[in-house]
């Protein structure tokens, strides 16, 4: 029986029409998207844990299962926002009336996740929970959206890579902001619970500026009309693990955010209690972003000569031999932050070939059933971001726990921190490497120098967005 997203008589996808090439300034408005992203979402996954447990009190021993169920329960939203970004169609498009409306809630609700008020442990859990819960589904409602429109701006794969790129790039410079720039913040502003909340207030009104732009600047070229059968939601979930591009994009994503999020949550605790540094926080964690920043800027010519597949294995490679040389040189300050940096930069790189690959399975969904739904394939690196992060946090959430780290008496889980600073990630970085060696590379341009694009007329086709 043939499944119904799937065209009854095989057929080559018609060619795209001929569109202008992106302009520049269009490229970086859709960088800008990411920017916004970070300083509010990156502050979250960098601080909140340390937040929870050092400054509002939250009671350590549940804040694992909070963040697991939390993200997990908003990530199960990510489908649904997918589709509903696959059926909107509007005078401004079909993702970025998201990024208009839904970017001041989700500014809000961050400032709100930094004020847990003081009131008992019962009572600031159930707050936490919440505040925490509904900026994850606010941020899916602008994130989901925001990945859908790469898609939807250009069908060139080097545009596409460009575009992912300069992502990266705005993910890196929002991260560096907010992981360099809090803790002399919040100190610069009184510390304690008013400190913390000013900072977020600030990183929030940025981010809502920057989605602004990102809305006024980039352009919607390549939508399709709304595909009645994308109405049969069960059918079409049931259709996407045949998609073998999108299941390797998201189990990829999964395990770089588990990684990604459990870094940035034990960071500051292993600058404290093993490096016995306060100040290595400002240095470790913004090179986690400087070294994606750089990788996203060499990101288009490093994939265009080695492809997709054989790209990430050599990154990944290069990355894990370096996390693997930081124990060594844990009491070598200077030694340490050259091997991170090496480190960070091998991993950053295939990171930032995520977003690639999210558009290569669109056209890989579009060549096989007829349909492109940007925006539920696009669900898949929410997903991703989501699961992972919350997995990475809950795990060092859950191990503090059990090893009975005390705030109040630094060195009380130094083992457990150095293991899962320096050992957990290597395990992550090689599985990683195990599921891109299933990326398809019968995809075109899967494992080889993509042709160039043709020239292209210079008319605008009745697709584009105005």
């Amino acid at each position: 029986m043939t499944h119904p997203l799937v065209r009854s008589v095989a057929a080559p996808a018609p060619p795209a029409p001929a569109a202008l090439p992106l302009r520049r300034r269009e490229e970086f408005a859709y960088g800008a998207g990411d920017l916004a992203s970070n300083l509010s979402w990156n502050f979250v996954g960098s601080f909140l844990l340390f937040y929870y447990t050092n400054v509002a009190g939250v009671p350590i021993a549940v804040l694992g299962t909070l963040f697991l169920v939390a993200r997990l329960l908003d990530a199960v939203v990510d489908p649904f926002i997918g589709v509903l970004v696959d059926r909107t169609s509007s005078r401004f498009g079909r993702a970025r009336p998201y990024l208009l409306f839904a970017a001041v809630p989700f500014g809000a609700l961050g400032v709100l996740t930094f004020t847990v008020p003081d009131v008992g442990d019962s009572a600031k859990l159930v707050y936490a929970f919440v505040t925490y819960l509904t900026l994850g589904i606010l941020f899916s409602l602008v994130n989901v959206p925001y990945s859908a429109l790469l898609p939807m701006m250009t069908r060139d794969r080097d545009e596409r890579m460009r575009l992912g790129s300069l992502r990266a790039v705005g993910s890196s410079v929002g991260t560096i902001v907010v992981t360099a720039g809090t803790t002399p913040l919040v100190a610069a502003l009184g510390g304690g619970q008013h400190g913390w909340t000013t900072a977020t207030v600030l990183y929030s009104v940025l981010s809502v500026g920057f989605f602004a732009w990102t809305f006024a600047g980039c352009r919607e070229r390549h939508t399709l009309p709304v595909d009645p059968r994308t109405h049969d939601l069960r059918a079409t979930v049931r259709g996407l693990p045949r998609n073998r591009a999108w299941t390797v994009t998201v189990a990829y994503g999964v395990l770089n955010f588990v990684r990604l999020g459990l870094v940035l949550a034990v960071t500051i605790y292993f600058a404290l209690d093993v490096l016995r540094r306060p100040a290595a926080v400002s240095v470790l964690l913004p090179l986690v972003s400087g070294a994606m920043l750089v990788g996203g800027l060499l990101a288009p010519r490093y994939y265009r000569r080695l492809g997709l597949r054989r790209g990430n294995l050599v990154a990944l490679a290069v990355g894990g031999l370096a996390w693997a040389g930081l124990g060594p040189v844990v009491g070598h300050f200077g030694a340490f932050v050259a091997v991170y940096a090496v480190a960070s930069l091998a991993v950053g790189l295939s990171m930032t070939s995520m977003f690639t690959m999210v558009a290569e399975a669109v056209e890989h969904q579009e060549a096989r059933t007829g349909a492109r739904q940007e925006g539920l394939l696009s669900a898949g690196v929410s997903f991703a971001v989501k699961a992972g992060s919350a997995v990475g946090a809950a795990a060092v959430a859950y191990a503090l726990a059990w090893a009975g780290y005390d705030p109040s008496s630094p060195g009380s889980a130094t083992g457990t921190v150095s293991s899962l600073y320096l050992h957990v990630p290597l395990v992550l970085i090689a599985l990683q490497a195990v599921v891109v060696l299933l990326w398809p590379t019968t995809l075109p341009g899967a494992d080889r120098t993509p042709a160039r694009t043709p020239a292209r007329t210079p008319a605008r086709t009745q697709e584009t967005v105005r």
